[in-house]
């Protein structure tokens, strides 16, 4: 059986400290923040919805297309991350809510959107080496 976050947090497994840890900031972190510390198979149709409401409450993106791209039209979110990352770079709130739109289409069977999640994450693995093994398993992923 393969570990899963999901499957830790049931108490399916019994993790170590080191991974207690990281289970603790992944919950404390808001929707917003997933796509850059939890792995694509991680990932479940509420968690999407959560993301999707998280994403609805916020007025950071000031694009007419937002809310298609909330929604779950993949083109409209790749295209405003794309503005997004190229103007805000990758510690900006803006970039977390762009990305996360992105995430749920990636997440939805989307192969652009996946591409795209694969981009952000190198770019972001710069900062935040976390994200460059999220990249590998983003490569792999299927949905």
């Amino acid at each position: 059986m393969r570990t899963t976050f999901e499957s830790v947090v049931q108490g399916n497994q019994l993790p170590n400290a080191s991974v207690r840890a990281l289970l603790a900031r992944r919950m404390a972190a808001p929707p917003t923040h997933w796509w850059r510390i939890r792995s694509p198979h991680d990932f479940s149709m509420r968690d999407v919805g959560a993301i999707r409401q998280a994403l609805l409450k916020t007025d950071l993106v000031s694009d007419c297309d937002w809310f298609r791209a909330v929604g779950g039209d993949a083109a409209a979110a790749i295209g405003i991350a794309i503005k997004g990352l190229k103007s805000h770079g990758m510690r900006n709130p803006v970039t977390d809510a762009v990305v996360s739109a992105v995430l749920c289409c990636a997440v939805e069977g989307n192969p652009a959107a996946k591409v795209v999640m694969i981009s952000a994450l190198w770019r972001r693995a710069k900062i935040d080496p976390v994200c460059y093994g999220l990249r590998l398993r983003w490569l792999h992923a299927r949905f």
